[in-house]
């Protein structure tokens, strides 16, 4: 089994994680580069943390209005 055989898997490990964050921060109005904090060990944390106790842009704009 050659060592590079496991690099396909990673990279689509890797879409199949940062994809959703990246949906969910954009329609919550933040930056969805953010969700590229999944690839870090511990960011999924981190960015599950944001997403509960953080003001969301896109539901204050909405009162402004």
């Amino acid at each position: 089994m050659d060592e590079f055989e496991i690099v396909p898997w990673l990279i689509g490990a890797a879409i199949f994680i940062v994809v959703p964050f990246w949906r969910i921060f954009a329609r919550a109005g933040f930056k969805p580069v953010f969700s590229l904090l999944a690839l870090i060990p511990g960011g999924i944390l981190i960015l599950l943390w944001v997403i509960a106790f953080a003001k969301w842009p896109a539901f204050t704009e909405e009162k402004k209005e």
